[in-house]
């Protein structure tokens, strides 16, 4: 995930940047070391730097010298209208405009002052762009591994403290715990805990069948008993979406 901090302001750039450090390390530490974050001092700056895709989300003091941050806004969105845009600002005066290039946030500076709207914020949107993106960050020997959402197959318990990552093209064994697991990929909607100790991907499904899914991999994947019928009803539910 790439977010950029746009402000001409030194302090408040750098208070910006430890804030977002500080959440994401408190908040989502698996993830930590697949967000890079860029800071430019101008909007020029930013829209130099910038083409379509290049963020995720983007958070824009609205005033600046030079171009402002809402016709910063402006200019991204003729190229970009995916990225999300979180505004900085002292002042309320300019937040109707902000509306219209469709950003999903405001930041009150200073920060200090303002940190728990901070935090419900960031507790609104990370998550979202966590799904949109579609990744997970996973420790492989000790090395963190970034891995798509789309190149996993299942997920099985390896022992207490690991878990069997079976992908596309391979099998890694992953230091994770099987509920932290759990906690990730359970709010993607692809993903199904079909017995206790195993999730998997539903996109990778070639059959469902009486007692087990047959994966487009060819493993069978038992479907607990307890939970056959809610499992059958997510998988349904799951086809008729897409």
């Amino acid at each position: 995930m790439n977010i950029a901090i746009v402000d001409d302001n030194e302090q408040d750039r750098n208070d910006v940047l430890s804030y977002c450090k500080n959440y994401i390390r408190d908040n989502f530490a698996m993830e930590e070391r697949s967000v890079q974050i860029r800071t430019f001092s101008s909007g020029e700056d930013l829209l130099e730097h910038y083409e379509s895709a290049a963020f995720d989300l983007v958070i824009l003091d609205i005033y600046m010298t030079g171009i402002t941050g809402l016709e910063t806004a402006q200019k991204i969105r003729e190229v970009d209208n995916e990225v999300s845009i979180i505004f900085l600002t002292s002042s309320d005066e300019h937040l109707l405009e902000g509306y219209r290039v469709f950003a999903v946030g405001y930041f009150i500076k200073p920060l200090a002052e303002h940190e728990d709207e901070f935090t419900k914020t960031f507790d609104f949107i990370f998550p979202k762009l966590l799904k949109k993106k579609g990744g997970i960050t996973f420790k492989v020997d000790g090395t963190p591994i970034d891995i798509s959402y789309g190149e996993i197959i299942y997920i099985d318990v390896f022992d207490s403290h690991c878990v069997n990552l079976h992908l596309i093209d391979k099998v890694l064994v992953a230091t994770i715990t099987f509920s932290e697991v759990c906690d990730i990929l359970l709010g993607d909607e692809r993903f199904l805990e079909n017995r206790r100790g195993m999730l998997l991907n539903m996109d990778f499904v070639e059959e469902m069948e009486p007692d087990d899914f047959l994966m487009t991999d060819g493993s069978r994947l038992p479907i607990s008993r307890r939970k056959r019928q809610e499992v059958k009803v997510a998988y349904m539910n799951h086809i008729i979406s897409k």
